[in-house]
């Protein structure tokens, strides 16, 4: 683990397993022209749309890593793909995730060609959350603690939007702030409207529940961008 990548106790950021995450499918997608090549190709590219992770420890400085992915399935514009991270041989997180191919132009749902999605293998290991699709999260209430969270350049990607590692950044920076714990064990989360270059900042709600759990929305400008639940 590189140290910009871990906090001040040297241990690996929120942001950081998710940025794990993203190279892996990113990576994984490009060899079978599906990844960011195919944004230059095509005008297209992946969004993720909904994902939940397990965390069993947080990989600390300097440890490696070895991160294991695999394709689920694509379903016209949906794509599905788990991930492992190990720390040797022991397995440290696991995740399922969904991903929605899009026009960048339009911003529109696209359906996969077919000559890709025909030549992308998919995995036949066990799927961590097979029922990622059916994950539904609940309002926040007028009691959820709010914090304002600033964004800068290096948050906005290629797609002209914010990163899902920056989500991250911003949910654990308001853990932190709230005095909540800042490495949740779980993180089931969905992602709605895009966050544009031109905002400054998001604010993010925290609600904690009566089962060890805290549900969080990501909002700006009266947009809700991103809604989940963390479990500590």
């Amino acid at each position: 683990m590189p140290y910009w990548d871990v906090d001040r106790d040297q241990v690996l950021t929120l942001a950081g397993v998710f940025k794990l995450l993203q190279e892996g499918a990113i990576k994984h997608a490009d060899l079978f022209g599906l990844g960011a090549k195919a944004m230059a190709a095509h005008g297209e590219s992946w969004v993720l749309n909904r994902v939940a992770v397990e965390i069993t420890r947080y990989p600390r400085y300097e440890e490696r890593v070895k991160l294991v992915t695999w394709s689920a399935g694509i379903r016209g514009f949906r794509g599905y793909r788990d991930l492992r991270l190990y720390c040797g041989e022991e397995l440290v997180a696991s995740a399922s995730t969904l991903w929605l191919y899009i026009n960048l132009r339009t911003k529109s749902l696209t359906r996969v060609p077919t000559e890709l999605a025909e030549r992308f293998p998919v995995g036949q290991a066990a799927v961590f959350r097979p029922d990622l699709d059916k994950i539904r999260f609940e309002s926040l209430s007028d009691a959820a603690s709010v914090t304002e969270v600033s964004l800068r350049y290096s948050d906005f990607d290629g797609n002209a939007h914010l990163n899902n590692t920056a989500y991250l950044d911003c949910l654990q920076t308001a853990l932190s702030r709230q005095a909540l714990p800042v490495r949740p064990r779980r993180i089931e989360m969905q992602f709605l409207k895009e966050v544009a270059t031109t905002t400054s900042s998001v604010q993010v709600a925290v609600e904690r529940t009566n089962d060890g759990a805290a549900n969080f929305a990501v909002r700006s400008g009266g947009e809700l961008h991103a809604q989940g639940l963390v479990t500590f």
